[in-house]
């Protein structure tokens, strides 16, 4: 008797499984789905800290699909040197202004954006 029950129970179950298929793969769907829009491409920190003659900036992100690419602008100015870098240290003028941006895009054609206008500092840190 006792075989017959370890043998039938997985034949039941496997019958359950032909006859409602949507039963396991609709939970599946809707945590794939949630979690898909859980992920979105977020911005979680960004910020610039002036220090005597240069500021030192930083953006971290989360929920991105690969590739992610970071593109830095000062003033207006791309600087190639500084794409797909989350820390940059930027030189500057002090008592001027600067318009820093970075914007961070991912495989999924989502892009964020951190703007910051701070002014430079002189003396030492």
């Amino acid at each position: 008797m006792r075989k017959s029950y370890k043998i039938a129970l997985p034949a039941v179950m496997a019958a359950a499984l032909l006859t409602a298929p949507a039963a396991l793969t609709s939970p599946a769907s809707a945590s794939a789905t949630q979690s898909a829009s859980a992920m979105a491409l977020t911005l979680d920190y960004a910020g610039c800290e002036a220090i005597a003659r240069r500021f030192l900036c930083e953006v971290d992100y989360s929920g991105a699909v690969a590739p992610v690419a970071i593109r830095w602008s000062v003033n207006g100015n791309h600087i190639p040197s500084f794409d797909n870098r989350s820390f940059v240290g930027i030189g500057c003028q002090p008592t001027f202004r600067y318009d820093i941006r970075a914007v961070v895009s991912d495989g999924s054609g989502a892009s964020v954006q951190f703007h910051t206008t701070p002014i430079c500092r002189s003396g030492t840190p």
